[in-house]
């Protein structure tokens, strides 16, 4: 095989590993499910202040419901767009040790984004605040069944807040400025996948293959992963659909450097940079 095949990836699409489900809604349609919430809000909190406690129950369920699908609308498979970064990988650990590699293709991980995180924040407290007036009120009209729904509804709103401030917090940590960053990267002497505390390598002389786990063909939305066997060490498996790279990219960068130790000169170089950016490019077309 040629290792100058331009912007062409050098290996073809693993088995199953299409996009699946549904892409990333366009920005109208997140304007007006976001119009839409702004007008359930204030549609509860009038019932609720008019007495009806049925209206204002259903404007908290639908108003919560609206937001959990706002916060999910840009987690679509073909969000993936951006490629590695070329970095010194001193910035990402501790300095405590020499890094193997001085310079490294990174690939961040990107857990949760800012529009999921506040999207099921607001959505709770919302949904909250309108149960709490929906409670008050079956309380003050002597209809105190109505808890019975109220209370478990107050729960479910509770759980977006806390998964809101989650993805919040991991969001934070991931953007963050002096943040060690989740993520893989590569570099001439191997890969090294970062945690949040922790950094795991291995050298190219000790992998011994690289292969793509293959979704089961009944799977709709099964996460795509690569599994690395690694001598003397048990298989490393790790998950390529948390980032804004494509994963049939990252399958291709590391089976390629793995295959062609002649090529590894270029790593850790604009020459292995410009490379992950041709197959960016080329992995971004719909044909494939």
């Amino acid at each position: 095989m040629s290792t100058d095949a331009g912007g062409v990836l050098p290996y073809p699409l693993p088995r199953n590993w299409q996009d699946r489900g549904m892409g990333p809604l366009p920005a109208t349609a997140i304007a007006i499910m976001t119009v839409v919430a702004a007008g359930l809000l204030i549609f509860g909190a009038l019932r609720a202040l008019g007495g009806d406690v049925l209206g204002t129950v259903l404007a908290s369920v639908f108003y919560g419901a609206l937001m959990a699908g706002v916060s999910v609308s840009r987690e679509g498979g073909r969000r993936r767009i951006k490629g590695p970064v070329l970095m010194n990988a001193v910035t990402l650990t501790r300095a405590d040790s020499a890094p193997p590699d001085s310079w490294v293709h990174f690939f961040r991980e990107g857990l949760a984004s800012w529009t999921l995180g506040w999207a099921l924040l607001l959505g709770g407290v919302g949904s909250a605040v309108l149960l709490v007036m929906a409670g008050v009120r079956a309380i003050a009209v002597d209809a105190g069944g109505w808890l019975l729904l109220v209370v478990p509804l107050g729960l479910c709103a509770a759980i977006l807040v806390l998964c809101g401030a989650i993805a919040l917090i991991i969001a934070f940590r991931s953007a963050s400025f002096a943040r060690i960053p989740i993520g893989l990267s590569i570099g001439r002497s191997g890969i090294s996948r970062y945690y949040v505390d922790n950094i795991e390598s291995v050298r190219w002389e000790d992998i011994r293959a690289i292969t793509a786990v293959a979704r089961e063909d009944s799977d709709t939305e099964g996460s795509r992963s690569v599994l690395i066997e690694r001598e003397g060490e048990d298989p490393w498996r790790i998950g390529v659909d948390e980032y804004p790279t494509p994963p049939w990219v990252i399958y291709c960068a590391l089976r390629f450097w793995l295959e062609h130790p002649a090529d590894r000169s270029e790593l850790s170089s604009t020459f292995a940079q410009r490379r992950l950016e041709q197959w960016c490019d080329a992995a971004k077309d719909p044909a494939v």
